[in-house]
């Protein structure tokens, strides 16, 4: 793996909690080596307010908001996320948003191991 690419996708995952969850309590990491030894799984997961189950197929697109009043205040341009993913399928991996209103966010990759 790009350790400096990789460390820039849980960079910008845990940065957007701050800036867009800044309620939440709890932020966790995790990592896992499947059993078989053939993939990395890893997410930032937070217990802030969520996000709205019509948001979660468009997160990765360029430029897309959740709350696009909301992003002019932080100064979010839309396209973090976009850059996670672009960096996580340069090195044949996935990623995936799991949210549910008022219960949290979990945002996770995979990576392959070869």
């Amino acid at each position: 793996f790009d350790r400096y690419r990789i460390h820039q996708v849980l960079d910008n995952f845990i940065e957007n909690v701050f800036r867009y969850a800044p309620e939440f309590n709890c932020l966790k990491l995790e990592a896992a080596l499947e059993s078989d030894g053939s993939l990395v799984r890893c997410a930032v997961v937070d217990d802030g307010p969520g996000i709205p189950a019509k948001d979660l197929p468009h997160l990765f697109e360029r430029f897309y908001r959740v709350d696009k009043g909301r992003s002019r205040e932080t100064g979010g341009t839309g396209l973090g996320l976009s850059i996670v993913k672009h960096i996580i399928q340069l090195h044949g991996g996935t990623v995936l948003a799991e949210s549910e209103l008022g219960k949290g966010t979990r945002m996770s990759f995979t990576l392959p191991c070869r």
